[in-house]
């Protein structure tokens, strides 16, 4: 997330009283994640077997953020799936199969665990592929929530790019911005609320104030100007965010009273 709009929105916190419930947890509470929309285009006739298989993303809704709709388009020469976000096209696809995984996976269901149990964030560590970059970004990482009152409440997870088993959720991250794809840099995302996950932090952004200017957004005092213009963008997930544990950040800040004054 851009530094100089994170400091807008955390001043915007700090000057209004009106909420003192922590900008994570409110979001986590109140506000449902975005919805995805899968397109399947085709000619027309649909075979017995891709209706039955339709079938299947239509329930999908039930569990995660998307509807799923079948559209004809006379002018395709063969059917694909494409995946929106609002207006922004995130994908296309050939076949179900290239969709089947495209709501869940290992290190998704991990990031709504630990929300779901109360975590201040998760902290998804996008590597480049170059080792030297990404050790250094690393190594930044970890010293700023060494140093931070709330590490026990923040969990990082680092992903390989060229992971297979990710591939979707790798997609999913290099579209919250839409110049993403083309930067060769390691990124860092803060994700909170409901899978949603802010603008990341690339390569020589990743410092030590950035991460703390970070974590201060999310256990500052919630603010209409923050609940008006959430930031970030909801990642698309299987969970089902009705019964979340209390809030952890709360018991640090009750135990440790000067940190509500920093």
């Amino acid at each position: 997330m851009k530094p100089v709009y994170l400091k807008t929105l955390l001043i915007a916190a700090i000057i209004s009283m009106a909420c003192t419930t922590k900008v994570s947890e409110w979001v986590l509470l109140n506000s449902f994640a975005d919805k995805y929309r899968l397109v399947y285009y085709h000619k027309g006739d649909q075979a017995t077997e891709v209706v039955t298989q339709h079938k299947e993303l239509e329930r999908w809704s039930e569990t995660t953020n998307i509807v799923f709709k079948s559209e004809v388009k006379q002018a395709v020469s063969d059917p694909y799936y494409a995946l929106y976000y609002g207006n922004r096209l995130f994908g296309e696809y050939d076949d179900s199969s290239s969709v089947k995984s495209i709501n869940t996976s290992p290190v998704r269901d991990k990031v709504v665990e630990e929300l779901l149990a109360g975590k201040l964030c998760v902290m998804l560590y996008l590597k480049s592929g170059n080792s030297e970059k990404d050790n250094q970004g690393l190594q930044v990482i970890k010293k700023s929530l060494d140093s931070s009152p709330f590490s026990e409440i923040i969990t990082l997870i680092e992903i390989d790019r060229g992971s297979t088993t990710e591939k979707h959720l790798v997609s999913l991250l290099l579209n919250v911005e839409s110049d993403l794809k083309e930067i060769d840099e390691p990124m860092l995302f803060g994700v909170f609320g409901r899978f949603r996950a802010l603008e990341p932090l690339l390569g020589r952004g990743i410092t030590e104030d950035n991460i703390k200017l970070l974590i201060d957004f999310l256990t500052a005092d919630c603010s209409c100007l923050i609940k008006d213009n959430l930031p970030g963008v909801s990642i698309l997930c299987k969970a089902d965010w009705e019964r979340p544990s209390p809030a952890l950040v709360n018991v640090i800040l009750d135990a440790n009273p000067s940190l509500l004054h920093r």
